[in-house]
């Protein structure tokens, strides 16, 4: 009777009960390699349209710049994801970076020459001579007077990337990517011809996502390439989104320009393999051109296969 008693006045404790509500989302830092611009569209659609935040990750994009050291950021845990290119991947985990890549933005590389229209140049066999700004001792500059044997031939001029003097020399040759000089200078009255660096065998994939060895075994990195090729796919039908906040975050980057950038580059993003996808061949090319050169590279565990 005394127990009975006892239990009816304190009556055991509930158990506890596990909180409602969704479960957090995984952060991601992502630290871009340039400004803000179509270049890195997929990724900021697919965080604008709520992609990421739908596959549970609460991604944040570090805009970057001039010389931001993006992989060495990611080997000293300042970001998640770094977004680079196939070659700077392989040059670095040459030297020991651990590093893997994940998702290729662009299949293929939007590195090239641009040259006046009314020089009636459209292919790289058809330089001979002149001048050609470039940023000197880069690999692409190597590769290029490597394989088309314009040493002697062709000479190098300094450039800071501006258009000045290629507007006023209708004979210069520039270095371009096909996300920024063509569109600038379209805009500014010059006509020109873009000849993509892929037509001499270089053609590294760009606005690459990589991330550590490490990482490449956790269930966020799968859901997060598997996003940005949503992202991307969607910039592709419609980039007004992702173009607009863009924009906002870098006012040197006007929705005018925008839009030609994103026609120019679609190409590249989707490739011939197919938007988001990497073969050992492309990897082993990308390599090969590195060496040519004398730059040590090897494709070897540089990506997740899917």
């Amino acid at each position: 009777m005394i127990l009975t008693l006892l239990l009816a006045c304190n009556p055991p404790a509930p158990e506890a009960t596990a909180p409602s509500g969704p479960a957090p989302r995984k952060a991601v830092k992502v630290a871009l390699n340039w400004f803000p611009e179509p270049e890195f569209g997929g990724f900021y659609d697919a965080l604008l349209n709520g992609t990421y935040s739908a596959a549970g990750l609460d991604v944040t994009l570090v805009p970057g710049g001039p010389g931001v050291p993006v992989l060495e950021m990611l080997a000293s845990g300042q970001a998640d994801v770094a977004i680079s290119g196939a070659d700077d991947l392989l040059l670095k985990r040459a030297k020991g970076l651990d590093a893997v890549a994940v998702f290729p933005g662009f299949q293929d590389s939007p590195v090239g020459l641009m040259v006046h229209a009314e020089a009636g140049l459209t292919a790289l066999s058809q330089v001979k001579t002149g001048n050609v700004a470039i940023e000197a001792g880069s690999p692409f500059q190597q590769y290029l007077w490597a394989s088309q044997g314009w040493d002697g031939k062709v000479a190098m001029v300094p450039t800071s990337g501006g258009l000045g003097a290629f507007a006023a020399d209708p004979a210069l040759i520039q270095q371009a990517y096909v996300t920024s000089e063509p569109c600038v200078a379209e805009g500014q009255g010059v006509h020109v011809n873009f000849i993509p660096g892929r037509e001499a065998g270089w053609n590294p994939y760009a606005s690459l996502a990589v991330v550590t060895g490490a990482a490449t075994k956790e269930p966020w990195v799968a859901a997060f390439a598997q996003a940005s090729k949503e992202g991307w796919t969607h910039y592709l039908r419609d980039p007004t989104t992702a173009n607009v906040e863009i924009s906002k975050l870098n006012p040197d980057m006007p929705l005018s320009r925008m839009g030609c950038i994103a026609e120019r580059q679609a190409p590249y993003v989707v490739g011939t393999d197919g938007l988001g996808a990497m073969t050992s061949v492309r990897w082993k090319e990308a390599a090969d051109a590195l060496t040519r050169v004398g730059l040590p590279a090897t494709p070897d565990g540089a990506w997740l296969k899917p």
